[in-house]
């Protein structure tokens, strides 16, 4: 009976039954320490075998808030001085919800508006209004009809019923972590990829900043997700990173996928991992927990396995005592969890 008793308690997988959960539930805590929000389990295993990172654009690598890097008066109308120009144009979009307006407010933050009456907002084109006296429009180029002005379908113009005055050059400012993080990727030997929805001159602009060759422009949220099946089918382990709505069926169909701080609700309810803060270099830190986790578990899975194995001989001949494999489940299980919770308490030297 006590030879019985010893290899009941003894084959009690205890250890092997808590070997991943408790290292689960270890990485949950750790990431949302660090400010990132797990809700599939297993995604943090499979964070690990990534070999493919796919972003969108706007919202995701960017900020979505555009900002005013150039401006261009019309050397013809040399009268005309930079900060006139700035505050004539944040007259016009201090009228406008869009964020090309709040490029404007920032770049002429410190300095005075004048006043802009009678003022119209053109959806899709720009705004007309009276500033000073004086009809100006701002928009795209076909919408203040810039006659004699260089081409350039991009930028955001400027112009009175003398002519053109100035051209602003504005491009999407990057999301905080962006470049390092797409560096620490391709530096570990993953694949990195752009499929968004935008022009083809800002995602290749985009795309040089960050140094990403593979880039797609115009693709529906159809289109990304035809390319990313296409992608798994070629056996790539692939990690989907969004924010809008129009993600959520490629952020479902991904390996892994993310979605970053100020996402959609739709988009949220189908990602594996959100990131709460803005800087996109907690993905890096997940992959770095990732890495610690699968450690941990193989740590624990061994050591579970090897006891199991290791204390059966002795409970069936009899050398091993109820007492003793009681004692030696408990102290195994223990371990286990202390081994686990490694992970969580490395936080302030990880």
């Amino acid at each position: 009976f006590p030879a019985m008793l010893s290899v009941l308690v003894a084959s009690c997988p205890c250890a092997l039954s808590l070997a991943l959960p408790v290292v689960h539930a270890a990485a949950s805590r750790r990431l949302l320490d660090e400010g990132v929000l797990l809700t599939r389990g297993e995604s943090v295993q499979e964070l690990n075998l990534i070999d493919t990172a796919v972003f969108d654009k706007t919202g995701t690598l960017t900020r979505g808030i555009p900002e005013i890097v150039d401006i261009q008066i019309n050397p013809e109308r040399p009268q005309l001085t930079v900060d006139e120009i700035l505050g004539i144009a944040c007259a016009l979009e201090s009228r406008s919800a869009h964020p090309i307006a709040h490029a404007f407010q920032a770049a002429n933050a410190e300095k005075g508006i004048p006043e802009a009456q009678d003022v119209n907002v053109v959806p899709a084109r720009g705004l007309e209004g009276r500033v000073d006296g004086r009809t100006w429009r701002i928009g795209t180029p076909e919408f203040t009809r810039r006659d004699g002005a260089p081409e350039d379908n991009a930028s955001i113009w400027l112009a009175d019923e003398a002519g053109w005055a100035a051209r602003f050059t504005l491009r999407d400012s990057l999301r905080e972590g962006a470049l390092e993080t797409i560096g620490a990727l391709q530096a570990q030997g993953i694949e990195t990829a752009i499929l968004s929805g935008d022009g083809e001159e800002p995602v290749a602009e985009v795309a040089g900043r960050l140094g990403i060759g593979n880039w797609a422009s115009r693709h529906s949220p159809e289109m990304k997700l035809e390319r990313l099946q296409k992608l798994r089918k070629e056996g790539h382990k692939v990690l989907m990173v969004g924010d809008g709505v129009n993600d959520a069926p490629v952020l479902a169909a991904a390996d892994v996928s993310m979605t970053v701080k100020g996402g959609a609700e739709l988009a949220n309810s189908t990602a594996d991992m959100i990131l709460t803060a803005e800087s996109l270099s907690l993905l890096v830190r997940a992959r770095s927990i990732a890495g610690r986790t699968r450690q941990l578990i193989r740590q624990n899975l061994t050591w579970a396995i090897l006891y199991n194995t290791s204390v059966m001989p002795l409970a069936v001949s009899g050398m091993l005592k109820p007492w003793m494999a009681a004692l030696g489940m408990s102290l195994s299980s223990l371990l286990v969890v202390a081994n686990a919770a490694r992970l969580v308490r490395e936080k302030n030297t990880g």
